[in-house]
């Protein structure tokens, strides 16, 4: 799934209801008519295809806060948004399978794939949510709390459940917690993957078929349990070791771990970083969702 391709694709559906709400009859009838006396319902209390018009032609990063001030949908408009989500994009691949409402301030989105809680569609859920939940903010549906997006593959793994904005920086970037520098044996939770480096040596094991030739080679053992109420899949991959000099290492071909853990459930295991033989070190962890950072520094002999 192309994360840039998928976000056009999103963007084209807005696009598509503003071509639908520009030709219909009832629309441009309001449009001519006098305002009406009568009450509207609570639920459809924003007019239809009320500044819909002011995002069309522009590209996500263009939209200004005046531009979404402008937009107002009423609960159909919105659902019908999500429903143009779901169609083939202009090369006929289909990007999302369903996209629904499931009540008031729940939206469901699976993506067209079982390739469950990969770094792709790791990605594309925060980017996503972003614009979702502004265009949700903007519909008749929003009464000041904000939706819960869920997401999940065709499998039903659900990749993320969102409940709150993201925040990102200037670039675009998830901003999080740098949770501070901490040592062997130090217990510290990553949101909500909570990680435990037991020990840290260096080691004579090899892989005599890598090509990869560090000078040294660390073995961290560690523990890591799942503090989240959702399936946790976790992978030393997404460590990353530094130098004195500040060179990164990367990690050697060995027993590395990588497990799949239910919620509240623990496993041990082990990572091999290649070295250099010039400590300290700083070894980081990320969690990619909310940018949330731990360091811990490692001072072997």
């Amino acid at each position: 799934m192309n994360t840039k391709f998928l976000l056009g694709s999103t963007f084209l559906s807005l696009s598509l209801v503003l071509g639908a709400c520009g030709s219909s009859e009832e629309t441009a009838k309001k449009v001519e008519d006098p305002k009406s006396e009568e009450k509207t319902s609570a639920s459809d209390s924003k007019e239809e295809g009320t500044g819909l018009e002011s995002l069309k032609g522009k590209d996500l990063e263009e939209i200004t806060a005046e531009d979404w001030e402008k937009v107002n949908l009423s609960k159909k408009q919105f659902e019908n948004w999500l429903k143009e989500m779901e169609k083939p994009d202009d090369s006929g691949e289909i990007m999302i399978n369903k996209a629904e409402m499931t009540d008031d301030k729940t939206i469901n989105i699976t993506f067209n794939n079982s390739d469950g809680d990969t770094l792709e569609n790791s990605m594309t859920a925060p980017i996503m949510d972003a614009f979702i939940r502004e265009v949700y903010k903007h519909s008749a549906f929003y009464k000041k709390d904000e939706p819960t997006i869920v997401y999940s593959d065709l499998t039903g793994y659900k990749i993320a459940e969102i409940n709150e904005p993201i925040e990102f920086d200037e670039s675009g970037e998830a901003t999080g917690k740098d949770l501070g520098t901490f040592n062997v044996g130090d217990k510290v939770d990553v949101a909500g993957t909570v990680i435990t480096i037991t020990n840290a040596a260096y080691t004579d094991e090899r892989n005599e078929f890598d090509e990869y030739k560090p000078a040294k080679v660390i073995k961290f053992d560690l523990t890591v349990q799942n503090a989240t109420q959702e399936e946790l899949y976790f992978d030393v991959y997404e460590f990353e070791l530094y130098d004195a000099d500040g060179t990164k290492m990367d990690l050697v071909s060995l027993d590395n771990m990588s497990e799949t853990l239910q919620p509240g459930k623990n496993a041990s295991g082990s990572a091999y970083i290649g070295a250099s033989g010039k400590g300290p070190y700083e070894l980081y962890y990320t969690d990619f969702m909310t940018d949330t950072k731990a360091m811990w520094k490692l001072d072997i002999k």
